[in-house]
């Protein structure tokens, strides 16, 4: 092994770097209680403020709800003095300030989270909806928008300074622009596509620098948009909603640095006129419209364009599995392993990554990409909880806890009768690329390890031999089952999973791939999931053995 690592530091000193973007990953969060669009939303201490916005055409609401992502749950505070839509909400010190939307009105309102309360401020001096506002150095500057979602636009900037409550007009845009996108990165804005007038759209992108009150035009966004929305992380951003469709869910990442532009994954949801803002590294996509009719969504996706993923194999612990898999991927571009520098790596395997992975040697990790684990380390209760997310699961039937008995530490013993785990939706196959992985002891031919109550058998033994299988497969015709000729119920430990990466299907099992295919898609489910027995809970096919350390990601693992 000493060999193996001294090659990598002679190797990494002839290695040309090249660009590669990370895909990023999408997660289903709570509803909102209020459906709508048009909305502003902002963060303070932690929390996401959705401030006003409409549920349907002509319709202003004044509703406030706020979202913990640590509880992913919504609470109810005080509407705001009068119902907006289409207005701009920015935060400074603390105070949420709701500026023009509502129909043209020029109103700005404060609001203080600590007390939940409203205040009137000065009135805007340009009445307007769907223009943007962004903070720097503890200025407000609201830009573009228009009296209706016809247009015309306005190129008015007018600046707002909380600390004495006035307005100042400032350069204006190069072009009109209402309908936009918006964000600062490095004390300058970017305002990304829109529209000047009814049903047109524009890729241009304008760079302000408040600080000489000056405008510059930059390199157009790769498609034309309008109804989106735009957060930074990490100095890069990210362009949300936008796409020539009517309700498109394409994203494109920016990077002011280099002036350049690069396609990410799309958003889950297809809608326009949402919002978005960013949180500890993350950008959550609220609200929006998806129907002619535009009526409101209350759909929130959380959006993490630059996850850190350490655990390579998905085991839980950064140890010697992973450094090889760093190892024999060294000097390429592999994506699983290119980690260095933050955000997204620099297209090439080498020393910056071993030193970053080194960091973290011998350490528990926490893995944003893994979406529940079930240790299955409980002693006693009727609750198998999810260390990873909110998917605490129900026993049913009564398995028998073993808290000496499994693979790693505890685990849980199941009848073979009717003894099963109930968990809440997880994923849904149909949404894109994923990874599972459960050790198992004991079991016979015809049982099911992991299904999805409404869809498929996700991971069970065939009814002949034992052997392990995917019932999980494309919808139509075209699909069938994945199955492997090795058995996994001959009394032994086996670690076995399912990984999907959008387009093949592979088993696993102790980290070697048994059986493989191409799949153009999977048959999806918006239901929970059964650990312990198959999706139509059918007699002979409760697992009778012992289930430990049940984990899903929303990535494709290489065990």
């Amino acid at each position: 092994m000493k060999k193996r690592i001294s090659l990598i530091w002679i190797l990494a000193l002839g290695v040309a770097p090249m660009a590669l973007a990370t895909e990023g990953i999408w997660a289903k969060k709570a509803d909102m209680p209020t459906a709508r669009y048009f909305l502003g939303t902002c963060v303070v201490d932690g929390k996401i403020y959705a401030i006003g916005g409409a549920p349907q055409p002509h319709v202003s609401l004044s509703v406030v709800e706020v979202y913990d992502p640590p509880t992913d749950t919504w609470t109810r505070k005080a509407s705001m003095p009068a119902a907006k839509a289409g207005l701009g909400t920015s935060v400074v010190n603390g105070k949420i300030y709701a500026i023009g939307g509502g129909g043209g009105a020029r109103s700005t309102y404060e609001y203080d989270p600590a007390t939940d309360t409203w205040a009137r401020k000065a009135d805007i001096p340009t009445a307007r909806d769907f223009l943007t506002t962004s903070v720097v150095n503890g200025k407000i500057y609201a830009i573009g928008g228009a009296t209706s979602t016809s247009g015309p636009a306005f190129r008015t900037v007018e600046e707002y300074d909380p600390a004495t409550n006035t307005w100042a007009r400032k350069a204006d845009l190069p072009a009109p622009r209402y309908l936009h996108a918006a964000s600062v990165v490095d004390g300058k804005i970017y305002i990304i596509a829109g529209s000047w007038q009814a049903w047109t759209a524009s890729p241009a992108v304008y760079e302000y620098d408040p600080a000489t009150d000056t405008w510059e035009r930059k390199a157009d966004a790769p498609t034309v948009g309008s109804w989106l929305s735009a957060s930074a992380v990490d100095g890069r951003i990210y362009v949300i909603g936008i796409g020539e469709d009517v309700f498109p869910k394409g994203v494109e990442e920016y990077d002011p640095a280099t002036d350049t532009w690069t396609t990410r994954r799309d958003m889950p949801t297809a809608r326009a006129a949402l919002s978005t803002c960013e949180l500890n590294g993350k950008i959550y996509a609220v609200g929006g419209t998806a129907t002619t009719a535009y009526n409101g969504l209350a759909t929130v996706e959380e959006y993490y364009p630059n996850p850190l993923v350490i655990d390579f194999n998905g085991d839980g612990n950064v140890d010697i599995q992973d450094l090889l898999k760093l190892v024999e991927s060294w000097g390429t571009d592999d994506p699983i392993v290119d980690i260095a520098p933050r955000p997204s790596g620099d297209g090439v395997v080498d020393a910056l990554d071993l030193e970053l992975l080194m960091s973290y040697w011998g350490q528990p990790v926490e893995d944003p990409t893994l979406i529940a684990h079930w240790a299955l380390d409980e002693a006693k209760g009727e609750i198998a909880y999810d260390s990873a997310g909110q998917n605490d699961a129900l026993l049913i039937g009564g398995p028998v806890w073993q808290p000496e008995g499994g693979m790693i530490d505890g685990a849980l013993q199941l009848d073979g009768i009717d003894d099963y785990v109930n968990t809440p939706f997880v994923l849904n196959p149909a949404d894109g690329k994923f990874t599972i992985f459960v050790w198992i002891k004991g079991g016979t031919a015809g049982q099911a390890v992991l299904s999805q109550a409404g869809g498929a058998n996700w991971l069970c033994t065939d009814s002949v031999e034992g052997c392990l299988v995917t019932e999980l497969k494309a919808a139509g015709r075209g699909g069938a089952p994945l199955s492997s000729q090795i058995v996994i119920t001959d009394g032994q430990w086996y670690r076995i999973g399912l990984v999907w990466d959008g387009s093949n299907r592979i088993l696993y099992v102790d980290g070697v791939a048994v059986a493989e295919d191409t799949q153009d898609n999977l048959e999806g489910s918006d239901d929970g999931l059964y650990i312990g027995t198959s999706k139509n809970m059918e007699g002979g096919t409760f697992w009778s053995g012992l289930i430990d350390d049940v984990r899903i990601y929303n990535r494709a693992v290489s065990p």
